[in-house]
């Protein structure tokens, strides 16, 4: 692999400096994750989501992944699918509590009309 001195290095410079603040992103992500188990259709278990990566699947919403994330990207919230029915959330550094809500909101606005 070319450049793998540069990805180590981003590594190497979260391990110092963003270690403890891991917890806010898992903290994030559980939050996410109970909150998008209210909407209807949407599949997903919170007690699966030990670290900051929330996958769930939208298939008995009636839309596929990628409606969902084209019908976010209205609302101002970027997520990506990663198949026909399932999306991968991320949570990191750059992401607030506050992202969070405003992400749950939108869902809300999509998924009970």
């Amino acid at each position: 692999m070319r450049q793998a001195g540069i990805i180590a290095a981003a590594g190497i410079y979260a391990l110092d400096h963003h270690i403890e603040r891991l917890k806010d992103d898992h903290q994030n992500a559980r939050r996410l994750a109970v909150g998008l188990k209210e909407f209807k259709g949407v599949s997903i278990d919170p007690k699966h989501v030990e670290t900051n990566i929330v996958i769930f699947d939208v298939s008995n919403t009636g839309m596929t992944g990628a409606q969902v994330s084209e019908a976010m990207k209205k609302e101002g919230v970027l997520i990506h699918a990663f198949s026909r029915t399932q999306i991968r959330l991320v949570t990191h550094l750059d992401i607030t509590s506050e992202d969070i809500e405003t992400a749950l909101k939108a869902f809300e606005k999509l998924l009970r009309r």
